[in-house]
């Protein structure tokens, strides 16, 4: 059965680690800032083992970030065009959507503020 992260906040096994106020925090070898370990709790909360989120991690340090952002930003002036169209024909959808959002992003907040 997969067990939980049952760790403190902050706290990691990553070789890059330093010391902070009694807690942990890896340090991001590109710009130096310290890394949140939310995303690792939050997965740890819902279940996820702990050999699964390294194994995510490891996945996700060969992957090339910029690249996939100036696809994305390509991908948004390209259908920019499109979505505006879209918004003018369809307000109703446009608002109902928005109002899913903030409804979902609530609900996640309050889950997540509740320990």
């Amino acid at each position: 059965m997969d067990r939980p992260i049952s760790s403190g906040y902050g706290e990691t096994n990553a070789s890059e680690a330093n010391v902070t106020g009694g807690k942990r925090a890896e340090i991001c070898p590109h710009c130096g800032q310290s890394i949140n370990r939310g995303v690792e709790q939050f997965l740890g909360k819902l279940g996820v083992s702990d050999e699964t989120i390294d194994n995510i991690k490891s996945s996700l340090q060969n992957v090339d970030v910029e690249e996939y952002l100036n696809t994305a930003r390509d991908y948004v002036r390209s259908n920019s065009e499109k979505a505006k169209s879209f918004a003018k024909d369809n307000p109703g959808k446009v608002a109902a959507g928005v109002a899913v959002l903030a409804v979902g992003a609530g609900l996640l907040i309050s889950a997540l503020r509740r320990d």
